[in-house]
């Protein structure tokens, strides 16, 4: 079992850790003044939470014949044997849907007939080398 952390992009980390900060302090502002009602703290803690969540819990999995990965409550796996291709993409409009990744740099990883995830894991080169060794008609572009 080889485990991936993300790499972490530092402007995506200086904004998610600076949107904790502010939703921390509104709730304390809330909590303090006793303006806020009971709804929109619990709104407002289960977004910060959501948001350390994902911050300290983006990881990639290659156990078995698996390639499993987490952001958050954000989970899946996908079968190594049924990957068709790696891309290398770099850039903010990430041309995917499911984005479990903390940085702008990374793979978008296409597999059965029409799926896709984008992913950035840590050692890259070791990461790819795993998975070509379970899979080795992998296409790497």
């Amino acid at each position: 079992m080889n485990r991936f952390l993300s790499t972490k992009n530092t402007y995506t980390i200086l904004i998610l850790w600076g949107l904790v900060a502010l939703l921390i302090a509104m709730l304390f502002y809330g909590i303090i003044n006793e303006h806020v009602e009971l709804i929109p703290i619990i709104i407002l803690s289960l977004a910060t939470g959501f948001i350390i969540w994902v911050l300290l819990d983006t990881r990639y999995v290659i156990k078995n014949n698996l390639l499993l990965y987490r952001s958050g409550p954000i989970r899946g796996n996908i079968d190594i044997t049924k990957i068709k291709k790696i891309k290398a993409f770099s850039g903010l409009n990430v041309p995917v849907i499911l984005k479990p990744a903390l940085d702008i740099k990374g793979f978008i990883i296409t597999y059965n007939t029409f799926d896709d995830v984008f992913i950035s894991p840590s050692k890259s080169e070791i990461f790819i080398a795993e998975l070509k060794k379970i899979n080795p008609n992998i296409e790497v572009l």
